[in-house]
């Protein structure tokens, strides 16, 4: 699936402002000949959501929300992306995340991008990741005269919808599969509480979790993260690792009403420790999504 980035993506303080002032604009120009009430821009703004290493912008082709972490290193892994960004499919590389996987692909778009192996007994071995994208489809928390719609705690969940890539001690990639067991989304304080758990057990090679409590949210352009840390139990002891996390929830207004709250959501993250380092991506839904 083609993506194209925008050419100049604003911050979520730059996006605020510029609504406002447009708003702002209309209202002004509305005034004299009686064509019914010009838009209002948003009269409040959100809290900036710091991420390193996480690139974060509005998508050109359909106004997602996108988070992208880019760890192509080589003229071959660039000529791999450029690939698979033409429609291709490269050999010696894959898409991690088939199609059927994702239950919200209207809403959601979540790729990983690898470079694999073939397995002796059949199947692929990941070798290196190259690029882990989550798009989310748009948010519009901004009533008719400017006011914020959302109220409360929402929250999302994902059973199985979790994906891991760590190394330990420089190792062979290790898949782990799990769950988004919860995200929270406090919209009266703006911030976001998630717990993604991934098992060792089946398809999951190594067993994890990521559990913050404290991570902003920004109530005008839907997107939340901030600093995370990772565990893992490998052999007996518990590894750590420190990083980022970003994600954004999809909505309207519609569904931001508590008796309709249809929305969806995804995020990547990075981490890196002593003897851990590893990516990953999510996704998930509302308990009342029709998936």
């Amino acid at each position: 699936m083609p993506s194209p980035r925008a050419a100049f993506p604003l911050q979520p303080k730059a996006r605020a402002a510029a609504l406002l002032t447009a708003g702002l604009i209309l209202a002004a120009c509305g005034g004299g000949g009686g064509g019914g009430s010009a838009p209002v821009g948003p009269g409040f703004s959100g809290r900036e959501v710091k991420t390193e290493g996480i690139e974060s912008y509005t998508t050109d082709h359909n106004r997602f929300t996108r988070a992208r972490i880019d760890l192509a290193s080589t003229p071959a892994d660039r000529e791999a992306l450029a690939g698979f960004d033409g429609g291709g499919s490269p050999a010696g590389y894959a898409r991690l995340i088939k199609d059927a996987e994702n239950s919200f692909p209207d809403r959601t778009f979540v790729e990983v991008i690898a470079e694999v192996a073939p397995l002796t007994g059949g199947g692929e071995k990941v070798v290196k990741v190259l690029r882990l994208t989550a798009d989310q489809a748009p948010f519009d928390n901004v009533d008719s005269s400017g006011n914020a719609i959302g109220s409360g705690k929402y929250y999302f969940r994902g059973t199985g919808d979790f994906r891991v890539y760590a190394s330990v001690d420089g190792g062979a990639v290790r898949t782990g599969r799990g769950d988004l067991e919860n995200l929270v989304i406090d919209f009266d304080r703006g911030t976001a509480a998630i717990n993604l758990r991934t098992g060792q057990e089946g398809a999951s090679e190594i067993e994890t979790e990521i559990k913050a409590d404290n991570l902003t949210f920004n109530i005008l352009t839907g997107e939340f993260g901030g600093a995370i840390t990772q565990t893992a139990r490998v052999d007996g002891e518990t590894l750590s690792a420190q990083g980022f996390l970003r994600g954004s929830i999809s909505a309207d207004e519609t569904s931001l009403r508590q008796h309709d709250q249809r929305m969806t959501t995804s995020g990547v993250y990075h981490a890196t420790g002593e003897r851990l380092t590893s990516q990953g991506i999510f996704w998930g839904s509302h308990p009342n999504v029709d998936k």
